[in-house]
């Protein structure tokens, strides 16, 4: 017996102890930021096409077509249109004049010159930005802690839809901040949602809106946000 519980002793010796419970999402944020929290939302556009090429890699590509066009056997043009047939040359041409017409890399925003439009900039994320009180700002509200507040969803799901509109569908990127700016006993977090479909309604107090790139929001964001916007915006490469 005493040999088996020197046994058991040593053993115990490298038991981990029990981990505590995680704590609550608002836990950490109700206990140091109690009355002086503010949550911000980055609204994301994803690219719609591909980025432009490279320099270097247009200019190989157009080195390997120029190859493949010099080794490549040309055959009569008699022979080819008569295997292709009138009603397969339609519709490859169809097909040419759709892409062309809806593969193309400006949008109607981008000819107009309309920043409140998603047709614009489409090979570049886009930003969701309100104009308020002649300046423009992220989507934020003031947020309490406490056990009987809303959690950061809540609040955060409900200013968005009250100040740019219920029709607006938008997807949360993850459970926790992408950062924060403290400021004393204050402290502004931001939230990374991407849009998925809908259409941007101001409301009350709201003078407007935007889309705009990440070089477009570090310009008309004030200070420190503005440098932020252009450390947690993509492209991420």
């Amino acid at each position: 017996p005493k040999k088996l519980s020197d046994t058991l002793l040593m053993h115990m010796r490298f038991l981990r102890p029990p981990r505590r419970a995680a704590a609550p999402p608002n836990a950490n944020l109700t206990r140091r930021y109690a009355s002086s929290a503010r949550l911000a939302a980055l609204v994301e556009r994803i690219p719609v096409v591909t980025p432009e090429l490279p320099a270097w890699k247009r200019e190989s590509l157009e080195l390997r077509e120029r190859l493949a066009a010099h080794l490549s056997k040309v055959y009569p043009e008699q022979l080819t249109v008569a295997q292709e047939g009138p009603d397969r040359r339609q519709a490859r041409l169809r097909a040419a004049a759709i892409i062309e017409s809806e593969g193309a890399r400006e949008g109607e925003g981008d000819r107009t010159g309309d920043e409140t439009s998603l047709d614009r900039k489409l090979a570049h994320r886009l930003y969701l930005v309100l104009r308020e009180g002649g300046a423009w700002r992220l989507p934020q509200v003031d947020w309490s802690g406490g056990a009987e507040a809303p959690t950061v969803r809540q609040c955060l799901g409900e200013h968005l839809s009250a100040s740019c509109g219920a029709s607006l569908q938008l997807h949360w990127v993850g459970n926790a901040p992408l950062a924060h700016l403290p400021a004393g006993e204050a402290a502004t977090f931001f939230w990374r949602l991407q849009y998925v479909a809908g259409e941007v309604e101001p409301g009350a107090g709201a003078e407007g809106h935007a889309w705009l790139t990440k070089e477009e929001l570090a310009e008309r964001l004030d200070g420190e946000e503005g440098a932020l916007a252009r450390e947690v915006c993509g492209p991420f490469d």
